[in-house]
């Protein structure tokens, strides 16, 4: 991650020698005699202002010299909180300073489920394979009873072998122990004499027989409702087909078998990452296992930097092929499959349960000399704060993109069909881009026509880019062309964030002018419709990529005087909606939606577009969240890279070793030192940003820095506490 670094790192005499590089460098660009130099006061206060402004004087069609002035005066810093409509806080609290994602364990993210059970890693499944055993020399062949085996199961289930010898008898139990002695032969057959006419009760029999002979036995119902029960892996075999691949070797984990189920069409199953996309995981699932990407299903997605825990499903997928892709898998675990009747569908969950490790706790910067509160007070202040009051639910920094330019200011270009600019914005050099990629857009700012050239210079990382470049070969002066080969989810994340920089913007001025008292012609949900509410969003990752939920909006209505005053209603019941041609805005405050859009040539009655999926029909979204819970504790640590948490596997090992423990490790297992960490564990709804609550309890600006970790070391090396810089590093 890039991060500014504090002002007093940078003598006068180097500032002074900057400033004069800069304005030699935008003269020469535009033409002009002379450049003056905005300070921070002169600088346009939001992106709403930065964008009304012209981009340059006489900006043409074509790639003038004048319009990449334009481009280069991009931010250098990345986008500002600010730039993106986030304005406001709710508490009074001081805050404290922190930084976070400094470790891939720093972020923990483990999914609830619809029905409020947070997902963790349960077992970690074992592929198991059947040992071949040499046949001992005084083998007694006259006595069936004293034969040893020729194979033998590593893996057996005892107790599902007792409780089927009880269902079918002793006689079923012996002949499934002959069948599996001699490993060469497929043909052998046994019939069982009892019949079983309910189909569920034949299914739990199917299920008993696995587990207890570790898949090694194949079982079949006959045309008169009994068993027959052979070898597995011969030509004949039935688990052939289920498993898609047919290894007779194969025996499944029978902690497995048993939480998997009947076997059926689909499978939902965990997935742990570590420092992984959720689309990247799942189009490497699908690689591996050679299915579509429609093939598989996520309930919402993750971010990349941290260890997370998510539910997944798949279709026409054993069990057995999900658990032996481990093998291949780094940084990723596949656990805790369960057949089911349907798939998975993105917006399923509760919401999160988040454990983020704060380190390098201290006080406020204008509070860190001569102050009369302890950490731990400012920090309990401060997050009791959020806990009780809750924190305006803003859409964070990661849905505005990691780049100099704005995802929102790429849509902005498209809803007003200007695509050629869409274009440059997307290839043109800009200072936070993936330092790979700048060689491809230097050549493409100096030659826009050799689009080959190009090509061979952009990363294949760079999906959006490598995409309109590829529609430009094609077609060079198809601009709306070359966008459309975007993939669709990223390409609609552009004009969604525009949306999203309008909701930021219009929920601010409502605060900032209107506090959180509710308005007469505030918006609710209806109450025959609360049940159904779901946001559009619900989760967004770190490179734009993000699944858009498709649904009818839930039905809202405008709160009557009466209302308002009878106290019924408070600011967490009030929805606000994103600008669509499906919504209705309330009326107090669609003169703030015209304000933020009309300098924009926008108008948020207008919404409805040539290109039909960028006809925006809007969402609506409550203006504030509470974390469903909140909890917190303070550890003191030395070495910058001491683990504070303990991840899901961690548990586990723990476990098995007779320790138990939490994923928040006592002060005991931790070597003491100067540094501060705070771990907070706190559950949020669906669609909301931990990084805005964070904000909320620290006051601290959490635009990103960029991708790449960036571990700074608070203290020195001598043992001795430095003061922490005043930036909070989220991802």
């Amino acid at each position: 991650m890039f991060h500014s670094l504090p002002a007093r790192a940078i003598s006068q005499k180097t500032q002074v020698s900057l400033v004069a590089n800069i304005r030699l460098v935008l003269s020469t660009l535009l033409g002009l005699q002379s450049v003056s130099v905005m300070s921070k006061r002169e600088e346009p206060s939001s992106s709403a202002e930065r964008l009304a402004e012209p981009p340059a004087k006489k900006l043409k069609d074509s790639a003038t010299a004048s319009e990449n002035a334009f481009l280069y005066s991009s931010r250098d810093k990345g986008i500002m909180e600010k730039d993106v409509g986030i304005t406001e806080y709710l508490g009074h609290h001081t805050g404290f300073q922190g930084s976070l994602k400094q470790r891939y364990t720093d972020f923990l993210v483990n999914e609830i489920s619809s029905n409020g059970k947070v997902l963790h890693v349960e077992h970690v499944p074992v592929q198991v394979d059947t040992v071949k055993e040499k046949k001992p020399a005084n083998t007694n062949r006259e006595d069936p009873s004293k034969q040893p085996s020729e194979g033998k199961l590593i893996v057996a289930d005892p107790e599902a072998e007792k409780e089927l010898r009880e269902i079918l008898g002793e006689d079923c139990t012996q002949a499934a122990s002959k069948i599996i002695a001699n490993i060469k032969d497929f043909k052998t057959v046994h019939v069982t004499s009892r019949k079983f006419e309910n189909k569920t009760e034949r299914g739990r029999i199917h299920q008993l027989i696995r587990l207890a002979y570790g898949g090694a036995i194949d079982s079949q119902t006959t045309n008169e409702s009994r068993f027959s029960l052979r070898r597995a892996g011969g030509n004949n075999s039935r688990s052939k087909g289920n498993s898609g691949r047919g290894k007779s070797d194969i025996v499944i984990d029978p902690y497995v078998a048993r939480q998997a189920g009947e076997h059926s069409q689909f499978v939902e199953f965990n997935i742990y990452k570590v420092n992984k996309e959720s689309m990247d995981v799942c189009r490497l699932l699908c690689k591996y296992l050679r299915k579509d990407s429609k093939s598989i299903t996520v309930a919402g997605t993750k971010d990349r930097r941290g260890v997370t825990v998510q539910r997944a499903s798949i279709r026409q997928v054993g069990v057995d092929r999900l658990v032996n892709l481990n093998k291949a898998l780094k940084d990723i675990l596949l656990s805790d499959f369960k057949y089911t009747n349907r798939m998975l569908k993105l917006g399923e969950l509760f919401g999160n349960m988040f454990v983020i490790t704060i380190r390098d706790t201290g006080l406020p910067e204008k509070d860190s000399q001569n102050s009369l509160l302890s950490i731990e007070e400012v920090v309990g202040s401060s997050l009791t704060s959020l806990r009780e009051q809750g924190f305006i639910n803003y859409f964070g920094m990661q849905r505005f993109g990691t780049f100099s330019v704005s995802t929102h200011e790429i849509g902005l270009q498209i809803l007003k069909g200007e695509y050629a600019q869409a274009v440059r914005l997307i290839l043109y050099p800009q200072p936070l881009a993936l330092e790979e990629s700048k060689l491809a857009r230097e050549q493409y700012e100096r030659d826009p026509n050799d689009i080959d050239a190009v090509i061979k210079l952009m990363p294949s990382q760079c999906s959006a880019e490598c995409a309109v470049l590829r529609g430009l070969q094609r077609n060079p002066t198809d601009m709306l062309g070359a966008l459309m080969q975007i993939p669709r989810n990223l390409r609609l994340m552009f004009v969604h964030a525009y949306q999203s920089f309008v909701w930021n913007s219009v929920v601010s001025a409502r605060i900032r002018n209107f506090g959180i008292k509710v308005l007469e012609g505030d918006l609710v949900v209806a109450e025959d419709h609360q049940d159904k509410f779901q946001s559009t969003v619900i989760d967004v990752t770190d490179d734009f990529e993000e699944d858009v939920l498709e649904t009818r909006h839930p039905e809202v209505r405008a709160l009557t005087k009466v209302e308002v005053e009878s106290g019924n209603y408070t600011i967490y019941d009030v929805v606000m909606p994103s600008p669509g041609f499906d919504v209705i805005y309330p009326e107090p405050l669609t003169e703030l939606y015209e304000d933020v859009m009309s300098p924009h040539n926008l108008s948020p009655h207008s919404m409805h577009r040539n290109v039909k999926e960028f006809s925006l029909s809007g969402a609506y979204r409550h203006i504030m969240a509470k974390p469903i819970s909140l909890e917190w504790n303070l550890r003191h640590y030395d070495s910058p890279f001491e683990q504070l948490v303990n991840t899901d596997l961690e548990v586990l090992e723990n476990k098995a070793k007779g320790i138990n423990c939490s994923h928040v490790k006592e002060q005991a297992s931790i070597p003491t030192g100067p540094r501060v960490g705070v771990v907070v564990t706190m559950k949020l709804g669906t669609a909301q940003y931990a990084t805005m609550a964070l904000r909320e309890a620290m006051k601290l600006e959490t635009s990103r820095r960029g991708d790449m970790l960036d571990l700074r070391l608070f203290g020195n090396r001598d043992g001795t506490q430095a003061v922490p810089q005043n930036t909070l590093s989220v991802e």
